[in-house]
């Protein structure tokens, strides 16, 4: 009997959750900020995995059918979870409302598992009721579209979880996820969660360890992401004034009413009682939510890392995990009738501040193949395309492949973003294969490797001599990337090896 009942607050957290979803049941899709540009991405990096480009760096569709390197930049873990989704069935919309009814479950059941690692269920429950339906999280989902966001807020309550258990190989693994899950919110997240391992007494050097691990399993990822980026243009543009984006006073629902109660009674438990978890998390309330509001500016102005976090609001992100540790330290403050009491006020106060972003207040009803067939390059400025290309690309090109001097024929044209082909002429002719050219193109001439020339136009063209020729174009690792890739391959296999030395021990 008793073990059935220990399920009962994980199957309520879940049950409580619901309404959160309810948005996400509706037929359609709701507009958002980057909602349809994630369906867009996914639909095209699924395109270019099914086709063996692995792992995916290269969107063959996108920009105009010239291709893009955003997946070689940009967080990839939703578009890998949704590559099974999608497969069983499920077409690219419902496949990313999927992640992200998974991603608000997740969140409630990892918060409540790592809340009740030191409070009890009733404190638990409702601590990770505040972390689903806090304002921000419901507004990144349903304002924002931001789904690698929602999925990195789902693993982070994992990570501190798994550093109550001092599990070291699920920590990592967690770390991982969430540097895949959003690679900017793992680098706010980073230094909150690393202080936190020493609080709750993992040795530093089990600590370094397990970050070094997490490191070499996204090696793959970051590694290449960093190198790159030298190829873009991404250093010469302004992607958005952070200036603009802060809490003000026309945004503090983003905080909601919650909020403030907490702050009092965080202030007035100060002086009653306090352990070091509660200031930690009382102090990371403080700093990051002052860090989201315009007063902050002077500070912003300074941050070596503002361009890469891009919205000061995004602060909110750690906000939402320190009120839900505080919320659950409050309630279980209070005895019996007091602490029943304050759950029930909170309950309250969390769904009133949550109910402008609960529910979308309208829906699109675009056909799959808007998002399958959709060319854009699913970033603001086209931050990610490569330096030397001149103009960017405003239409389909009206040919693949093209001669651009001299005179031949082109037959037996295969193009699935890889290109294949034959030519055959009397003279020496040059050919544009009407792709950008990005570090990891490669052109085979018979079996044989020719250069690329690329600096005039941006797109990958090449010499071919007279006679018949076969051709082939294809995207493919460089040295460096396939370096990280290994690197992450020998991180996964030592992630194992410390997964099964860690259950023997805990058998014993």
């Amino acid at each position: 009997m008793l073990k059935r009942f220990k399920y009962f607050f994980p199957f309520l957290v879940l049950f409580l959750a619901l309404p959160a979803i309810f948005g996400l049941l509706h037929p359609g899709f709701f507009p958002s900020d980057d909602g349809n540009w994630m369906v867009i991405r996914f639909s095209a990096f699924y395109e270019a995995l099914r086709v063996g480009q692995f792992p995916v760096r290269f969107l063959f569709r996108l920009n105009n059918l010239y291709g893009y390197p955003v997946s070689d930049f940009l967080y990839p873990l939703f578009m890998y979870i949704g590559v099974p989704i999608h497969i069983v069935g499920f077409n690219f919309v419902n496949t990313i409302k999927i992640i992200s009814i998974l991603s608000l479950f997740s969140s409630g059941l990892f918060s409540f598992f790592w809340f009740r690692k030191n409070f009890s269920n009733l404190a638990s429950l409702i601590g990770s009721l505040v972390y689903v339906y806090f304002p921000y999280h419901l507004f990144d989902l349903y304002k924002r579209g931001s789904i690698g966001e929602v999925l990195a807020l789902a693993i982070v309550p994992f990570v501190f979880w798994q550093i109550e258990r001092k599990n070291l190989p699920l920590v990592s693994l967690g770390i991982a996820l969430l540097v895949l899950a959003h690679n900017t919110l793992a680098l706010i997240f980073l230094p909150v969660i690393f202080v936190y391992m020493l609080i709750r007494k993992m040795s530093v050097i089990k600590s370094f360890i397990s970050i070094i691990i997490s490191l070499g399993l996204t090696a793959f990822f970051w590694l290449p992401a960093l190198y790159d980026l030298q190829f873009t243009v991404f250093n010469k543009i302004s992607v958005s004034d952070f200036a603009k984006y802060f809490v003000d006073s026309g945004n503090l629902n983003y905080f909601g009413y919650i909020s403030i109660v907490i702050f009092t009674l965080s202030i007035v438990l100060l002086f009653l009682k306090r352990n070091r978890n509660f200031i930690y998390f009382f102090l990371i309330f403080v700093i990051f939510g002052f860090l989201s509001l315009s007063i902050s500016k002077v500070i912003w102005q300074i941050i070596p890392i503002a361009k890469e976090i891009q919205f000061p609001f995004r602060f909110l992100s750690v906000v939402c995990l320190a009120v839900g540790y505080l919320v659950c330290y409050q309630i279980d403050y209070f005895k019996k009738y007091w602490k029943i009491l304050l759950s029930v006020i909170y309950v309250i106060l969390i769904f009133v501040s949550a109910k402008d972003f609960l529910y979308p207040a309208n829906f699109q009803y675009y056909p799959d193949s808007f998002y399958s067939t959709n060319l854009d390059t699913t970033t603001v400025r086209n931050e990610y395309m490569p330096k030397w290309v001149k103009t960017a690309p405003v239409s389909i090109p009206s040919e693949k492949v093209q001669i651009l001097s001299g005179k031949g024929t082109i037959s037996n044209l295969i193009n699935e973003g890889n290109v294949s082909f034959n030519t055959s002429s009397n003279g020496k002719i040059l050919i544009s294969v009407n792709t950008v050219y990005f570090p990891g193109w490669i052109v085979k001439l018979d079996g044989s490797s020719v250069n690329i020339n690329y600096e005039q136009t941006g797109l990958i063209q090449f010499p071919v001599n007279s006679g018949n020729h076969s051709v082939a174009v294809y995207f493919s690792e460089t040295l460096l990337r396939l370096t990280a890739d290994l690197i992450s391959f020998l991180s996964f296999i030592l992630l194992l090896y410390l997964l099964i030395v860690f259950k023997l021990k805990r058998k014993k």
